[in-house]
């Protein structure tokens, strides 16, 4: 494994506090639109996002 599951699990964390952040900040905006933000401010994919907030795949797992 490449990365230290812990520092995955804390990444994602932060993507979630991240989204709801913004998402508060600007309730009139899309989910497209925070989805893009957060994604240029962590250099993951709009998809990688979604995958993480919605708990998809390997994004779901706990270890």
């Amino acid at each position: 494994m490449a990365r230290n599951t812990h520092l995955i699990q804390l990444r994602n964390a932060n993507i979630k506090k991240r989204y709801r952040e913004i998402a508060a900040k600007n309730p009139k905006w899309r989910n497209d639109a925070v989805i893009d933000m957060v994604s240029e401010q962590f250099f993951l994919s709009a998809r990688t996002i979604t995958a993480i907030l919605n708990n998809e795949g390997v994004y779901g797992k706990t270890a």
